[in-house]
């Protein structure tokens, strides 16, 4: 009986190593078709390699924390010892990798590079944890854990290549801080869930699709984003040309709005569902549904027929896992770019401001505002790099005496009808400007929405 016994520990073995290598070659090539196609195999091999040294990384304060933290909850392995010691290593190696290559690479090679290597970080960790974990606890690990590793290396390397190319002096690294902060609570809400077992197992499609859409938003950003040797052209950084942006888009919505002759065409939040995804998905729930009658009229059968798999080992992965997948299958490249450039994005609010640079006062309306700066129409005579005091009228409250610094005029010599302006940025954030103006923004943007989902036919859709 020993050869037949390691004949079946051969082939469990090698099924626990197919499964971890499937289920990061499903998500990596899932990606990789959808939305970005490398030219050169030497950029998926870096991101491979720089997933495994993360592994690397991530060994060394695994042991320290484990070692001097007394383990005493959950939350504690979820957190720290886990999400903490796992995603702050993939998040230096993606600076350390972009740092001299910033001006080669834009935002969706920088998120590609990022999903690669959360890949290749959760296929090695899951290859180590198949010598300790049984076959359905690796299972259930594999195809759960490689989705979150692959959505938070995504959305570092989104907000690292906002962070190299936006402007050195404009509180650049609070980005970076946001994304390792979401990441940090996506990852260990993620490894709180596995390790209570249990009912909490239902809550997996629920943080698997928090990560997902917040990764489909990005996408979706990226793909409305000037490639940087273009805004290098020009003389701007990132962060400068979303503000100009904004602003063009603000001027032409105003101009659309007040030709009530012109027809307004209508966006549409989400693209339109294909037949054949539908049909797919379709099919797909028919086996959690089946498998769960079965489950519900037989539960005793279950265990014996696969090797004694757990209740929530079983509801994890015959019955939340494919509904996982068809919410991956239907809503992959979902949202609309052109609503969130057109409508969402739309004027919340105006914005007066007063501009006194040495006698010089100029009296207009600020566009684009954020902890970074603010986007403002001037005259030509504004002087670029002088500090200027601003003051700002938002919605019946006055901010004055703020510091700002214009960085760049966005002048037209030859479109004599073109309204000159300047990107500021900010010398200290004024952070109770930024709240009281958050707050107004949400309400409008809120109504925004609602109208375009649920639009009415009295009054204007185009209100301010």
């Amino acid at each position: 009986m020993s050869p037949l016994f390691d004949l079946e520990e051969y082939f469990l073995f090698f099924l626990k190593f197919g499964t971890a290598i499937f289920a990061a070659g499903f998500y990596w090539f899932f990606y990789r078709n959808t939305y970005y196609h490398p030219n050169a195999v030497s950029f998926d091999l870096s991101a491979i390699f720089s997933g495994i040294f993360a592994v690397g990384l991530a060994i060394f304060p695994e042991l320290w924390i484990q070692n001097f933290f007394e383990e005493r909850s959950h939350l504690g392995k979820a957190f720290l010892r886990s999400s903490l010691a796992e995603e702050v290593p993939k998040l230096l190696v993606i600076l350390w990798y972009f740092r001299g290559l910033k001006g080669r690479y834009n935002t969706t090679d920088a998120v590609y590079f990022g999903l690669t290597l959360g890949a290749s970080f959760g296929l090695l960790e899951n290859l180590f944890y198949s010598s300790i974990l049984e076959f359905w606890p690796l299972f259930l690990r594999a195809v759960t854990s490689l989705p979150i590793h692959t959505f938070t290396g995504g959305i570092f390397g989104f907000v690292v290549m906002e962070y190299y190319h936006s402007r050195p002096t404009s509180f650049r690294f609070m980005q970076v801080l946001y994304g390792l902060a979401g990441c940090f609570l996506l990852h260990g809400t993620f490894n709180y869930v596995l390790l209570m077992d249990g009912e909490l197992i239902t809550a997996l499609p629920l943080v698997l699709a928090c990560g997902f859409f917040i990764l489909e938003y990005l996408l979706t950003i990226s793909q409305n984003i000037l490639p940087i040797e273009v805004l290098r052209s020009i003389g701007l950084y990132k962060d400068d040309y979303r503000v100009v942006s904004k602003f063009t888009r603000y001027d032409s919505w105003m101009r659309t709005s007040q030709n009530f002759q012109q027809k307004v065409t209508p966006v549409e939040l989400f693209r339109r569902l294909s037949k054949a995804k539908v049909a797919w998905t379709s099919a797909l729930f028919l086996v959690p549904t089946i498998l769960y009658s079965i489950y519900m009229i037989y539960p005793e059968r279950i265990p014996l027929l696969l090797g004694g798999i757990k209740t929530s080992e079983f509801i994890g992965l015959f019955v939340i896992y494919p509904v996982w997948l068809c919410v991956l299958i239907l809503f992959r490249g979902i949202f609309n770019p052109r609503f969130f450039r057109e409508r969402v994005l739309r004027i919340p609010l105006f914005i007066a401001v007063s501009i006194v640079q040495g006698k010089n006062e100029y009296h207009s309306l600020a566009y684009s505002l954020s902890r970074k700066g603010f986007y403002s129409p001037v005259e030509k005579t504004l002087s670029i790099g002088e500090r200027v005091r601003v003051t700002f009228y938002v919605a019946g409250k006055e901010f004055s005496d703020i510091l700002a610094i214009p960085v760049w005029l966005n002048v037209r010599e030859e479109d004599p009808d073109f309204e000159p302006g300047a990107v500021f940025i900010f010398v200290n954030i004024p952070w109770k400007l930024l709240v009281w103006r958050m707050a107004i923004r949400t309400k409008q943007q809120i109504q925004n929405l609602v109208r375009q989902i649920f639009p009415t036919k009295i009054g204007s859709t185009h209100s301010v």
